[in-house]
């Protein structure tokens, strides 16, 4: 019961912070834009995105998701 109490106390701390709040939003923001609005409501299919992405003929880099950086700001709550 002590473990779970002191979680709760963690994520309220964490809740009000508002860094993991913000850089979650900024990890997916893109979902928030037109383009991600219609691939999450199903408008949009896998195939149109990969026929847009070879018509454009662009190499597309990955972008890091930052990871650590998540881990790290979790971490320095846990402490």
């Amino acid at each position: 019961m002590d473990v779970c109490a002191q979680a709760l106390l963690i994520a309220e701390k964490m809740v009000n912070d508002g860094r993991l709040k913000a850089a979650v939003d900024s990890r997916y923001a893109g979902w928030d834009a037109p383009a991600g609005q219609d691939i999450l409501s199903g408008r949009r299919s896998l195939t149109e995105l990969a026929d847009q992405v070879l018509a454009a003929n662009t190499d597309v880099a990955p972008v890091s998701g930052r990871q650590e950086v998540f881990e790290n700001l979790v971490n320095r709550f846990c402490g």
